[in-house]
């Protein structure tokens, strides 16, 4: 069976039976289906979308990715872009998926016997039932939408149509008490030319620990092309998770990623959204704070160039009393690029003794780039400290002028700039293969 490519609740049937799936996620994706029929596309008129332009964007008019029974591959099988990446991040275990097939799987055995599941989702949906539908859908629905967003559902529209549509998925389950501090990696590879739409789905028990990188990549150059794709993470009471999710889609691509982490007491969030590649891209990272004594840091590095634009919502949302969380996200941008940055901290009345800070700073190399940063606070306490604030600026002519009279090269001097600039991001990634490849990233976005 091949599956239509016109958006339509048929669709949706087509790809539920296909993945041969449960009664109840096909009714959860036909749920999500209504929402995303009855509700318009955001427009620049919608408050949180102002600076954001997506007709052009062919949500409608690609192929879905069609989900195949495929086998396994060998590591030299994989894309080389791939295989490089994994030459250089030192992981624990990894999986790949070149569009929407899991085509290569490595978990070590130790964390096996402890009950660690890395795995497809849908595969999940097979070996632990239980835990899936106790989650799925947990912290990610059209229907959960909270402080600037509540009165504007079309907010909902993308993301209702990702879990309408999700055609593969990641699945990882830490059960109570195991820890591991190396690296979990997964490989998302993406042919372009299509819809992709995935999920990913973390379960950390109370009192684990885990760390987990996801990334986005694809050729330098593809037709026009949509990537969907929701991050919902649920943090049991003492848990610790540090979570990263890294995009380097090439040009043509448009990315819609919509992230929610849901943490019980006293756990520990540490998330890094990078964002470096793809014509359009637009994250939404949000932290519910559900627990007393939750602890959420999210942290943000975006580079652009050329025609790129990239837009960023982060929620902070203080329910529960004494928590803490920390938004930093530090960016630059170059040639004709844009940036965008709006973030909200909400404290209900019952989050006292809340801990909240939120800083947003952008550099601009080139007099036609241009930068947007929207803080926000909506404090629903009387016994709490929080701030925000924002910058932008240009490159300092002076230090680089100063860089270039010792001998170095415009672009040389642009990159330490720039590096110096992301440094106290850069210096709070402790995993140091991986911030060396967001370096040789912003090295070579400098250089181009």
């Amino acid at each position: 069976m091949e599956l239509t490519s016109t958006l339509s609740r048929d669709l949706v049937l087509e790809v539920s039976k296909k993945l041969n799936e449960p009664q109840w996620l096909l009714e959860q994706r036909l749920a999500a289906w209504e929402t995303f029929a009855k509700l318009p596309y955001p427009t620049t008129r919608t408050e949180e979308w102002k600076y954001t332009d997506i007709t052009e964007v062919p949500f409608e008019g690609l192929p879905l990715e069609e989900p195949t029974d495929v086998p396994l591959r060998t590591r030299e099988e994989l894309p080389e872009a791939v295989q490089a990446r994994i030459a250089q991040a030192d992981l624990a275990g990894f999986v790949v998926f070149v569009g929407p097939q899991l085509v290569y799987a490595e978990l070590p055995e130790e964390l096996t016997r402890q009950g660690v599941v890395l795995t497809s989702l849908h595969e999940a949906l097979k070996s632990h039932p239980k835990q899936v539908q106790g989650a799925l859908f947990k912290t990610v629905n059209a229907s959960d939408l909270v402080g600037s967003q509540k009165n504007r559902p079309e907010n909902s529209k993308i993301p209702a149509l990702g879990s309408a549509l999700f055609t593969h998925g990641v699945f990882l389950y830490v059960p109570q008490g195991v820890e591991f501090s190396k690296p979990l990696g997964v490989f998302k590879y993406l042919g372009g030319n299509a819809l992709s739409v995935g999920r990913t789905l973390i379960v950390s028990e109370a009192n684990s620990q885990a760390v987990y990188i996801e990334e986005y990549i694809s050729p330098t150059k593809v037709p026009a092309s949509v990537n969907l794709s929701a991050t919902e993470l649920v943090l049991g009471s003492g848990a610790r998770v540090r979570h990263a999710h890294i995009q380097t889609l090439g040009e043509g691509f448009y990315h819609f990623h919509r992230q929610r982490a849901h943490l019980g007491r006293d756990a520990t969030l540490n998330d890094l959204v990078v964002n470096m590649g793809a014509t359009i891209s637009r994250a939404e990272v949000q932290s519910q704070m559900l627990g007393a004594g939750s602890y959420s840091e999210m942290l943000g590095l975006y580079f652009t160039a050329g025609n790129q634009h990239v837009d960023h919502y982060t929620l902070q949302h203080h329910v529960a009393d004494h928590a803490y969380s920390d938004v930093l996200y530090k960016g630059a941008a170059k040639d004709r690029s844009r940036t965008v940055y709006a973030g909200l901290i909400k404290l209900e009345p019952g989050a006292q003794k809340t801990d909240a800070y939120q800083t947003n700073r952008n550099l601009l190399l080139s007099p036609d780039a241009r930068a947007d940063s929207v803080p926000q606070l909506e404090i629903g306490a009387n016994d709490v400290k929080c701030s925000h604030g924002s910058s932008t600026a240009p490159v300092d002519a002076m230090q680089l002028f100063y860089l270039m009279s010792r001998g170095l090269p415009r672009h040389v001097g642009q990159q330490i700039l720039v590096k110096a600039h992301l440094a106290d991001v850069l210096t709070r990634i402790p995993i140091e293969p991986l911030r060396q490849h967001i370096e040789g990233i912003i090295e070579e976005k400098v250089k181009l």
